[in-house]
């Protein structure tokens, strides 16, 4: 599998892990039912380590999209139940200023800097 992570991107790594399978599965690559690579597997296929993928599984399977059964694999979740578990707007808000934030911090730019950047924007 093709995997394009970038260390020197700024965005965390587990932000971009998260975001490419949720892509895959909401864009159909990866359809209901598919079984994801183990956490080790996806740990050595994106060369990282295998907490950090087990983080990433755990959230996107709290979000809906995936589903682990123990000692059988994680797998696809059928698209009306993750669509349920869809977030709301404002969830979904919420979940891309954490991503700002984080990538504002992993920059060294200060909760203020990136504030006043967004007012200056938002004035111009």
């Amino acid at each position: 599998m093709n995997w394009k992570l970038d260390p020197g991107s700024g965005v965390p790594l587990y932000v971009q892990l998260r975001q490419q399978i949720i892509q895959r599965i909401v864009r159909g690559n990866w359809p209901a039912g598919f079984q994801l690579p183990t956490v080790r597997q996806m740990a050595v296929d994106v060369r990282i380590n295998v907490n950090t993928v087990s983080k990433v599984y755990n959230q996107v399977e709290r979000e809906g999209y995936i589903v682990a059964h123990q000692g059988k694999g994680t797998f696809v979740r059928d698209e009306t139940a993750w669509q349920q578990n869809a977030p709301t707007r404002t969830h979904q808000v919420e979940r891309f200023a954490t991503l700002v934030q984080e990538m504002a911090q992993a920059q060294g730019v200060s909760l203020e800097e990136l504030i006043g950047a967004l007012h200056r924007r938002i004035s111009s």
